[in-house]
């Protein structure tokens, strides 16, 4: 298509049936390189999993709480040390995506079996912050390939703590990022997928034909895409994007160190919050699959009571996705390690501090007789040194790079955006 069609928002032609990359291909080797594996045996390991607390939270304010507590009722729990208990305040739940494929029968026939690939590891992990008292909800992502100090392990990426069980992991972001974790939460492809057909899938806006071939994600034509089921969950995989634009088919640069794959998580989390409260609350058929599918093969920890969980969805019902803020982990390429990330220990700390303070209620006026409340040291810090204001979420568009993932109007835009090409408009 001419770059002049595109320019005026014009649909490109659907892209040709391409093979994969030839040989020698920089994300091939590169795959090679650092895995030491055939880059056809699921060489990205990654599952959205913040959408499950929230679309769970936002559908348990509009039930019928005896419903409720018979589907909370099959939530696997598992004992989970190093969580600290919450006093009644603001609440850090741990969210993990597990690549584990020890997912039963039905569901191994579709992402294979723990005999094809072993072990287990958190290639995603969403820090969920929860403010019941002014119904705030933030995330922060946190990059699976940070490299951070693992007791017994050395300095390695953080994804490698989960493989020994997600005790280490809450000790290693206690320790090493600074952040109390209260509660543990855990999905797995199957529970994903469930969830995405419940909602009838959600629609995407691609600028142009896009694809992965590792993560089986495949977009024909520009313009708004109906994710359901394997899309979805390619879409959120994905870290070898490719997107058709001049005729051929290009790679996006930026995905090499998992950080574009974190806002194409990110996006994927409100798209389906938007569509939950837009069905949930007037189709019970609807609801009940997304319940069903959430409860069925979700762990959360002991703790993690069916009560606590109905208080958050009392006190979170009003909560929109367009009012949660998203924040991912600051962090640059690794200089020691290919492939890898090392964290920014400046900006991170203030990021950890702005992510904590999120939400907090006004502190009350200075009053000499009244009694000095208890605050733990996370939130005194948080309140006490309020992030630099640019590290508040942006809304403005930066300017356009096809090979870049854009913000269009405070919306996430896949890689292909041209300058001047305006995005359509999805249904929900």
């Amino acid at each position: 298509m001419p770059a002049d069609t595109a320019l005026r928002g014009g649909r490109p032609a659907a892209a040709p049936d391409a093979g994969p990359p030839a040989r020698g291909h920089r994300a091939e080797d590169r795959l090679r390189s650092l895995s030491g594996r055939s880059p056809k045996r699921w060489p990205r390991r990654v599952l959205i999993t913040a959408n499950v607390l929230v679309l769970a939270l936002l559908a348990l304010g509009v039930s019928a709480f005896g419903y409720v507590e018979w589907r909370l009722g099959q939530i696997n729990r598992i004992k989970v040390a190093g969580l600290v208990q919450p006093t009644g305040g603001p609440l850090t739940i741990l969210a993990v995506g597990s690549d584990t494929r020890d997912l039963g029968k039905g569901a191994q026939a579709a992402f294979g079996n723990a005999q094809q690939v072993s072990g287990h590891r958190s290639d995603t992990i969403m820090l969920i912050r929860v403010v019941p008292a002014t119904a705030s909800v933030a995330l922060l992502s946190i990059p699976r390939d940070l490299l951070v100090p693992i007791p017994g392990m050395g300095t390695t990426r953080i994804n490698a703590a989960f493989d020994s069980g997600p005790d280490l992991l809450v000790q290693v972001i206690e320790q090493d990022l600074g952040i109390q974790v209260n509660h543990f939460m855990v999905v797995n492809f199957y529970t994903f997928t469930q969830i995405a057909d419940s909602l009838g899938g959600v629609y995407q806006y691609f600028p142009t034909p896009a694809r992965d071939l590792w993560s089986g994600l495949t977009v024909p034509r520009a313009g708004c895409f109906l994710l359901k089921g394997s899309q979805a969950l390619g879409f959120v995989r994905s870290r070898e994007y490719q997107y058709y634009l001049n005729g051929s088919w290009q790679y996006q640069l930026v995905p090499e160190s998992d950080l574009a794959r974190i806002q194409r998580q990110q996006d994927f989390v409100k798209l389906a919050i938007r569509k939950a409260e837009h069905v949930a609350p007037t189709n019970p058929v609807a609801l009940n699959s997304i319940l069903a599918g959430i409860t069925g093969s979700l762990t959360v920890d002991s703790g993690f009571s069916n009560s606590l969980m109905l208080r958050l969805a009392v006190a979170m019902r009003h909560v929109h996705a367009s009012a949660i803020p998203d924040w991912t982990y600051p962090a640059v390429n690794s200089v020691s390690v290919p492939g890898a990330l090392d964290p920014v220990p400046s900006a991170d700390q203030q990021m950890v501090r702005q992510f904590l303070g999120y939400g907090l209620p006004a502190a009350p006026k200075a009053n000499a007789s009244a009694p000095v409340p208890f605050l733990s040291p996370e939130v005194t810090a948080a309140a006490a040194r309020p992030a630099p204001a640019e590290l508040t979420v942006a809304t403005s568009a930066p300017p356009v790079s096809p090979d870049s993932s854009s913000y269009y109007q405070g919306e996430y835009v896949p890689p292909g955006l041209q300058p001047g090409q305006v995005p359509e408009r999805c249904p929900l």
